[in-house]
Protein backbone atom coordinates (compact mmCIF):
# COMPACT_ATOMS: atom_id res chain seq x y z
CA UNK A 1 0.00 0.00 0.00
CA UNK A 2 1.40 3.60 -0.91
CA UNK A 3 0.18 6.59 1.31
CA UNK A 4 1.35 9.45 -0.46
CA UNK A 5 2.29 12.98 2.05
CA UNK A 6 2.50 15.87 0.81
CA UNK A 7 -0.17 18.98 -1.21
CA UNK A 8 -3.33 17.77 -1.46
CA UNK A 9 -4.44 17.44 -5.31
CA UNK A 10 -5.00 20.83 -6.30
CA UNK A 11 -7.97 19.53 -8.62
CA UNK A 12 -9.69 17.49 -5.83
CA UNK A 13 -9.50 20.90 -3.17
CA UNK A 14 -10.99 23.34 -5.94
CA UNK A 15 -13.93 20.87 -6.10
CA UNK A 16 -14.43 20.96 -3.05
CA UNK A 17 -14.17 24.57 -2.30
CA UNK A 18 -17.24 26.93 -1.09
CA UNK A 19 -18.03 29.75 0.58
CA UNK A 20 -21.12 31.72 0.94
CA UNK A 21 -22.09 34.30 -1.52
CA UNK A 22 -21.91 37.15 1.39
CA UNK A 23 -18.22 35.93 2.36
CA UNK A 24 -17.23 35.81 -1.51
CA UNK A 25 -18.77 39.38 -2.23
CA UNK A 26 -16.12 40.94 0.96
CA UNK A 27 -13.40 39.26 -0.21
CA UNK A 28 -14.04 40.17 -3.98
CA UNK A 29 -14.08 43.42 -3.34
CA UNK A 30 -11.64 43.50 -0.54
CA UNK A 31 -9.48 41.71 -3.16
CA UNK A 32 -10.33 44.61 -5.88
CA UNK A 33 -11.91 42.10 -8.04
CA UNK A 34 -14.93 43.93 -7.87
CA UNK A 35 -16.81 47.26 -7.48
CA UNK A 36 -18.82 47.67 -4.08
CA UNK A 37 -21.87 47.91 -6.10
CA UNK A 38 -20.98 44.48 -7.96
CA UNK A 39 -20.42 43.12 -4.36
CA UNK A 40 -23.80 44.37 -3.04
CA UNK A 41 -25.16 43.17 -5.79
CA UNK A 42 -24.18 39.41 -5.23
CA UNK A 43 -25.28 39.15 -1.93
CA UNK A 44 -28.84 37.94 -1.02
CA UNK A 45 -30.18 41.33 -0.26
CA UNK A 46 -30.93 43.61 -3.21
CA UNK A 47 -31.70 46.67 -0.96
CA UNK A 48 -31.64 48.48 2.25
CA UNK A 49 -34.06 50.61 4.07
CA UNK A 50 -32.55 54.82 3.92
CA UNK A 51 -32.65 54.77 7.44
CA UNK A 52 -30.39 51.99 7.39
CA UNK A 53 -27.76 53.13 4.99
CA UNK A 54 -28.53 56.59 7.18
CA UNK A 55 -27.43 55.20 9.78
CA UNK A 56 -24.31 53.42 8.53
CA UNK A 57 -23.10 56.72 7.11
CA UNK A 58 -23.34 58.30 10.31
CA UNK A 59 -21.64 55.71 12.46
CA UNK A 60 -18.95 53.90 10.54
CA UNK A 61 -15.71 56.17 9.58
CA UNK A 62 -14.62 55.46 6.07
CA UNK A 63 -16.18 54.28 2.46
CA UNK A 64 -14.42 51.00 3.00
CA UNK A 65 -16.10 50.29 5.98
CA UNK A 66 -19.20 51.74 4.74
CA UNK A 67 -19.25 49.14 1.93
CA UNK A 68 -18.81 46.38 4.02
CA UNK A 69 -21.33 47.30 6.41
CA UNK A 70 -23.88 47.69 4.22
CA UNK A 71 -22.62 43.87 2.31
CA UNK A 72 -22.84 42.61 5.96
CA UNK A 73 -26.82 44.22 5.83
CA UNK A 74 -27.71 42.93 2.23
CA UNK A 75 -26.11 39.40 3.07
CA UNK A 76 -28.15 38.61 6.56
CA UNK A 77 -30.34 36.25 6.15
CA UNK A 78 -31.75 36.81 10.30
CA UNK A 79 -31.92 40.20 12.27
CA UNK A 80 -30.32 39.30 15.81
CA UNK A 81 -31.67 40.69 18.28
CA UNK A 82 -28.40 42.17 19.73
CA UNK A 83 -26.96 43.43 16.02
CA UNK A 84 -25.34 46.81 15.99
CA UNK A 85 -26.78 48.11 13.34
CA UNK A 86 -30.08 47.46 15.06
CA UNK A 87 -28.98 49.12 18.07
CA UNK A 88 -28.34 52.21 16.29
CA UNK A 89 -31.62 52.07 14.93
CA UNK A 90 -33.51 51.79 17.86
CA UNK A 91 -31.34 54.96 19.50
CA UNK A 92 -32.77 57.17 16.12
CA UNK A 93 -35.87 56.08 16.39
CA UNK A 94 -36.00 55.87 20.33
CA UNK A 95 -36.93 52.47 20.26
CA UNK A 96 -37.16 51.38 23.78
CA UNK A 97 -35.56 47.77 25.11
CA UNK A 98 -38.81 46.37 26.45
CA UNK A 99 -40.45 47.62 23.04
CA UNK A 100 -37.51 45.81 20.56
CA UNK A 101 -37.64 42.56 23.11
CA UNK A 102 -41.47 42.17 22.41
CA UNK A 103 -40.96 42.53 18.80
CA UNK A 104 -38.97 39.60 19.30
CA UNK A 105 -41.49 38.07 21.51
CA UNK A 106 -39.43 38.26 24.28
CA UNK A 107 -41.44 37.98 27.86
CA UNK A 108 -40.68 41.21 29.72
Amino acid sequence: MIIKIGRPDPAQARAAASMSRLDFAKLALREGWITAAEAKAWVPGNALPQIVTDIIAQHIEGADKQDIAEINALGQLVVNRNDLLLRLLMMSKKVTDAQMDAHFGIAG
